[in-house]
């Protein structure tokens, strides 16, 4: 049984059976860290707009809900994108070791649709507040 990349009873690890195989893995784990770099960027600037929105009520008297909502909703956004990220590359990761390749776009078009719909929020807010 393998948890996280540890060996428990005894299992022998992984020897590939080709070079490109290794390069696949190495480029498996590649996209990983771009999932987990978008993500982080993401909360980042999620807590950034929140913070800064909390900053500017509490100087001036105004209403921080939208700024709270948008940095929410990016701090969502940032969790569903570093999730998203770690199903492809286990999936992928098990792909590459059995030999096969099923592409599917649905996983990275979840992250661009919340995206979409969360650019689309601010600009309706911007234009009409």
């Amino acid at each position: 049984m393998r948890l996280f990349g540890k060996r428990w009873s005894g299992e022998q690890p992984h020897r590939p059976r080709r070079d490109a195989e290794i390069r696949e893995h190495l480029a498996n784990e590649r996209t990983l860290l771009a999932w987990v770099r978008t993500g982080v960027g993401l909360i980042s600037v999620g807590l950034v707009v929140e913070r800064a929105g909390a900053l500017v009520a509490s100087s001036s008297g105004g209403d921080a809900r939208a700024s709270t909502g948008f940095g929410l909703a990016l701090v969502a956004l940032g969790c569903l994108t570093l999730i998203v990220g770690a199903t492809q590359f286990f999936r992928n990761r098990r792909m590459i070791r059995e030999g096969v390749f099923a592409a599917r776009a649905a996983p990275y078009m979840v992250v661009v649709a919340g995206s979409l719909v969360l650019a689309a929020a601010f600009i309706v807010y911007t234009i009409f507040s």
